[in-house]
């Protein structure tokens, strides 16, 4: 029995030992992108995926940068890592589904959006981004229906814009 709790509290040690390597990186990677310092970013995301490839949070943050420089196939990939690693985050989902977009699976896309609404109804940017969508193929009916789904869940620094979507909506 001793030998057993010794070999899972050195497997714990060494499974915290290797992710917090990524963590620190990814920590790294967000202060970058607060100072726009776009490829400081997606060099530590990068490091952090080398150190662990499942790395949910490095995944969505490359992701991120990726579908901005419309690089879609990447950020697919990168947000199915993060989904992966974290199935009930809401946000990985809507973004997927933009780079879907772009890559004019939109079936799929929508799929995601769906999903996303449907894990995260108090995230007001999930609503935001199918909104965005809907608004794109004429479903402006929709779009208003997310917005104002936005708009309850919204922080005060969201709310305002919302208003404004909204009103140019009627």
């Amino acid at each position: 029995m001793r030998v057993i709790v010794s070999i899972v509290f050195w497997l714990a040690v060494v499974v915290s030992a290797y992710a917090a390597p990524a963590d620190d990186l990814v920590k790294q990677g967000r202060s970058a992108l607060q100072v726009m310092d776009i490829p400081g970013a997606m060099t530590a995301f990068d490091h952090a995926l080398k150190a662990d490839p499942k790395h949910g949070p490095a995944a969505f943050e490359r992701g991120r940068i990726l579908l901005k420089i419309g690089e879609a196939k990447g950020a697919v990939a990168d947000f199915t890592t993060a989904v992966l690693d974290n199935p009930n985050f809401g946000l990985a989902h809507a973004r997927r589904g933009e780079a879907l977009v772009l890559l004019k699976d939109f079936e799929g896309a929508f799929a995601d959006f769906e999903r996303a609404v449907e894990i995260s109804p108090q995230v007001a940017e999930v609503y935001i981004v199918r909104a965005t969508y809907r608004f794109r193929i004429g479903n402006l009916a929709g779009a208003k229906q997310d917005l104002q789904a936005a708009l309850k869940v919204a922080d005060e620094v969201q709310k305002p814009a919302l208003q404004k979507m909204l009103e140019r909506l009627k």
